[in-house]
This record gives C-alpha cells, structure tokens and sequence, in this order.
C-alpha cells in the first residue's frame, strides 16, 4: 500500500529510515492505547509494544509495531523535504505578463515619442491598454462563490 491512512501515517513511505522522537513515539503509543481499548491487543502485547515503540529510532520500526494492526496509526512526519519558495512554480497569469510588458516597454517608447515630436498624450496609451487588457481578463473570470462563514462548527 503506498497510501495514507486517515491518521496520516503512510504505510509505505518513502524513505523509511527518517529518525523519530519522542513525539513520535508518544503518538505511537497513544494510537496503541485505543486498540488496548478496542480489545484489539490484550495487555501483554500493549506492553510488548509499548516498549518496542520507546526502544525504535525510525519510522519503519514503527511501521513494524502497527503493520497487522487497523487504523489508528501514529501520525509520522513526512520523510520528504518541503520544497523552498525556488522549487515552487510561480503561476503569472498571461494578462500580468502582457500588462508588464505593455508598461514595461510601452511607456519608454511613449517617452521618447514625448520629447522627440511633443506628444506627451501618448502616455495614457499604455497604461489604457493595461488597464482594458486587466478589465477584460476579469470579465472572463468565473464568479466566485460567496464565503460562508458557519457558526455551528
């Protein structure tokens, strides 16, 4: 199974070897409690496993300890490194782009339009298609759906 269960703790994951704490540990044993409570491991066993979690060092020790049991399982921490703000895309809508190159090279050639022949009106050229190009891409975005805020929860 390379799948999580519904506590979060992958059966399978990536790399196994990833160290454990206390934390870790705590939760193991937690999770090994409810099924003390469900009759699922008599106290022998609860006790055999309880010490087998404070004696493990990585998470596939632990996946041992739990691998003929159902959910719950400890939730473990992902063995993945987050990506950094570098790794991510950056999604820039094709409007954003073409607005700054509208400004970006519009408004320079508007300038010196300006000083060369006079007309300084030229400026608003730019900056009105930016202006239009954003209105229209808002316009072809679909509405958003109202927030509802609950105060059942």
């Amino acid at each position: 199974m390379n799948s999580a269960d519904d506590h979060g703790m992958a059966v399978s994951g990536p790399s196994p070897d990833v160290r454990i704490g206390t934390p870790e540990r705590r939760a193991a044993e937690f999770a090994l409690e409810v099924h003390l409570s469900e009759k699922r491991l008599d106290s022998d066993e609860f006790e055999r496993r309880v010490e087998a979690c404070q004696h493990a060092r990585n998470q596939a020790e632990l996946f041992r300890i739990f691998a003929d049991l159902p959910a719950p399982h400890p939730g473990l921490p992902s063995s993945t490194v987050p990506p950094t703000e570098a790794d991510q895309d950056i999604d820039i809508p094709a409007v954003a782009v073409a607005g700054c190159l509208t400004l970006g090279l519009g408004l320079p050639v508007t300038v010196v339009l300006g000083f060369a022949y006079g007309t300084w009106w030229a400026l608003a050229v730019p900056v009105a298609v930016t202006v239009a190009m954003t209105y229209v891409e808002h316009l072809r975005q679909p509405p958003r759906a109202p927030i509802q805020s609950s105060e059942h929860d």
